[in-house]
């Protein structure tokens, strides 16, 4: 608990520095705080009234006090209060809370099941960016042609799963049609796709897909009991994330923690790549100043061999950081250096940096 110190004005009746206690024989006068508890005295006490102001009455021992308390306690409450000083007024540290409260943090059945889930990721994996990989090659074939290539890579990462409540929210809103959010992974799990559910739409029919609602496309994947196996209904109860749907969520935490993202796949057939992108958002940039953006290549080319390019963009300016493996592949990417240039420039971008190291440098 937060060490709360509550400002306590002892309530008198007779004066304002003592209490005066009526027992069942005489009066006599209370011990002060300072006389009867010790700093570090564990104590309940007991909600008497709740006052304006965030105020309330409590009774410790036979004393009663004037608390300031956080929201959600009532009177008839029990508190717990560990004593600190009498000086200059009583003060304690609250080590309780109110019921309402202890309500709010209990965990939805959906955020037990995603404490399960990262239970499951290994702790020195945590730290690592969360990995896409492609069952297919992104093109048929080799291609020079860059609007095809970004329009492939921006296809794969949206469909990768990883941002798929996003778009769920378009969807929504009318921004981004439900065939995309069918083309998911989580969205092929939806039971509106599987031809043994009688009365199931086809994902075929546009004007029928329309018609989904959300429930059939969340995360869940869900199937009610009449139409799913044993199995999966097994599965279902165990938690509110659809068996297949793990591996996305897992690499929606990974993304949220490491604020990083990696694509693994072939561009085309036998073109490995690895692609990492890097959200700078908790990055501080200057007011304003442009937020960066980087981006990392890995592959390797026929006659380049090993090749790393590490970009960053800023605006409309790009710094480029190519590494390569030979001598004789940097002399061909700085021999270059103007051709790229040109293109960027013809692109509107402006190539403000460029340099070629070897795997050492």
């Amino acid at each position: 608990m937060d060490n709360i110190t509550v400002q306590a004005q002892i309530l008198t009746l007779r004066s304002s520095v003592d209490v005066a206690v009526t027992t069942g024989r005489e009066d006599r006068q209370a011990p002060p705080p300072q006389a009867r508890w010790a700093p570090g005295d564990q104590m309940s006490a007991r909600v008497e009234a709740a006052l304006p102001g965030g105020r309330f009455h409590v009774r410790v021992d036979d004393l009663l006090l004037e608390m300031n308390l956080p929201d959600g306690f009532k009177a008839g409450d029990r508190i717990e209060l560990q004593f600190v000083s009498a000086q200059p007024r009583p003060s304690f540290i609250l080590n309780s809370e109110p019921e309402t409260a202890r309500a709010q943090v209990q965990l939805s059945g959906a955020g037990r099941a995603l404490g399960e889930i990262l239970k499951s990721v290994e702790p020195e994996k945590q730290t690592q960016a969360a990995t896409v990989k492609a069952a297919a090659p992104l093109l048929p074939s080799p291609s020079t042609e860059a609007p095809k290539l970004a329009e492939a890579l921006s296809k794969a990462l949206s469909t990768s799963g990883v941002f798929y409540e996003s778009h769920q929210s378009q969807w929504v809103q009318g921004q981004r049609p439900v065939q995309d959010l069918l083309s998911e992974p989580q969205g092929k799990l939806s039971p509106a796709l599987r031809d043994d559910v009688p009365g199931r739409l086809n994902a075929a029919d546009s004007t029928a897909a329309d018609k989904l609602d959300a429930k059939s496309l969340s995360v869940s994947g869900n199937v009610s009991s009449a139409e799913a196996s044993a199995s999966d209904r097994s599965a279902a109860s165990a938690t509110p994330v659809h068996p297949d749907a793990i591996p996305q969520v897992r690499s929606q935490l990974h993304a949220l923690e490491t604020q990083q993202l990696v694509w693994q796949g072939q561009l085309w057939p036998g073109q490995d790549m690895e692609w990492t992108i890097r959200d700078p958002g908790e990055e501080s940039v200057p007011a304003g100043e442009v937020s960066p953006w980087f981006t990392q290549l890995r592959l390797r080319l026929p006659q380049l061999g090993a090749l790393t390019a590490d970009l960053a963009l800023v605006d409309q300016a790009l710094r480029v950081r190519l590494t390569a493996g030979s001598a004789e592949s940097q002399a061909q990417m700085n021999a270059a250096h103007s051709s790229l240039a040109n293109a960027l420039a013809a692109a509107g971008i402006d190539l403000i940096s460029f340099k070629v190291t070897g795997d050492g440098d």
